[in-house]
């Protein structure tokens, strides 16, 4: 049976990675700022980071994702239960990826939480009470926040006149050859000049002749996306580990490597649909636009961790490219964002029923 628990995890993992890894570079992609390629590969690396790191900062999160506040400790211990949770929130989560519809495994891991409660003890014996105020009101408002917040603050940007193509960058000049003539010698001499490093004005960012050139808002997006796949992973991670750590299957380092290798590993390989959705379906977007987005994100989500509020990645940096998607109004695809949030509606129930039906079946075949 253990067997089968970490088989669910992985199974889990791998889905949250599909479904959720790209979300932290959808601007990347989006903005035509680089290929698919190489936002993945961003995303995927910044996102183990934070898994790892959970394993120091995630403790206050997994405890609230134990199902010790749902049921009694001696159904959160028992393997039907936990397989059931994980293989629940797996499948809604991997259909949904599926799909390219980008969910939220917060909400997937809840609603197996329930289902798999309340089929274990009845309904009456579920403590439904101590979830609204610690989970479901950080879930339900954090979209709210992160849209309001990235319209706040590219309303800013735009009032203080940074635009990207008017932008500042720091050029690199390639060496010229400089000739020198003299009285003494009726040959020129010949010498080259050493790079010179300076601070070109925006109107010569795509013009001027160098060997490099560094661009602040370009600079300023991949830091924003690697910071927002960092606290995914920071935040995620101690969600799906939980159910381990209530099994005791291995050593809590040891976890967490674990469920972080596989999300890694789900997002390199099904990462496409989700990807294709967040970057290219619901708005088009700037650089300036993306950078307010990321950043709003990032630090919603890196401050929720410590607290122990379970935030959704998901909600979070979609509700910022909804604000971006506010801001341009025609040129948003409003079916689209509809489309998501029915998804999200969805989640819960889903992830419940599926969660239910499968404990039935676990206890049918442990028994």
């Amino acid at each position: 049976m253990k067997a089968l628990l970490i088989f669910a995890i992985g199974l889990l993992s791998l889905a949250n990675g599909a479904n959720d890894n790209f979300k932290g570079v959808a601007t990347l992609w989006g903005s035509g700022l680089t290929t698919y390629r190489r936002a993945l590969a961003w995303a995927t690396g910044f996102t183990f980071l934070g898994s790892l790191t959970a394993i120091w900062f995630g403790s206050a999160v997994a405890a609230k994702f134990s199902g010790a506040q749902l049921v009694d400790t001696a159904i959160v211990g028992h393997f039907p239960f936990l397989a059931s949770v994980a293989l629940g929130a797996g499948a809604t989560v991997l259909l949904a990826a599926r799909l390219g519809l980008p969910i939220s495994t917060t909400h997937s891991i809840l609603g197996a939480l329930v289902g798999a409660g309340v089929t274990a003890v009845g309904f009456s014996h579920v403590r439904l009470a101590p979830l609204g105020k610690s989970v479901i009101l950080p879930l339900v408002f954090s979209p709210i926040v992160a849209l309001v917040m990235t319209v706040s603050v590219q309303l800013g940007v735009t009032w203080l006149g940074w635009h990207a193509a008017k932008r500042d960058c720091i050029c690199v000049d390639e060496p010229k050859i400089l000739a020198l003539a003299t009285i003494n010698f009726p040959m020129a001499s010949v010498m080259t000049a050493t790079p010179f490093l300076r601070w070109a004005p925006g109107a010569e960012c795509e013009t001027c002749t160098e060997i490099a050139r560094l661009s602040l808002a370009d600079g300023l997006h991949w830091f924003s996306s690697a910071a927002v796949s960092f606290a995914r992973g920071l935040n995620d991670t101690p969600k799906i580990v939980a159910i381990l750590l209530t099994a005791a299957a291995v050593s809590v380092e040891l976890n967490y490597f674990f469920v972080g290798l596989a999300i890694a590993v789900g997002g390199a390989l099904g990462a496409i649909r989700i990807a294709q959705t967040m970057s290219r379906k619901v708005t088009p977007m700037s650089t300036t636009e993306a950078v307010a987005a990321n950043l709003v994100a990032a630090a919603l989500v890196t401050l929720a961790s410590p607290m122990g509020l379970p935030v959704s990645t998901t909600h979070v940096t979609s509700g910022s490219i909804f604000g971006i998607g506010l801001l341009r109004r025609q040129e948003a695809d409003w079916s689209k964002v509809r489309a998501i949030v029915l998804s999200w509606v969805a989640t819960l129930p889903l992830g419940a029923l599926l969660a239910s039906l499968i404990y039935k079946l676990l206890v049918m075949w442990w028994s």
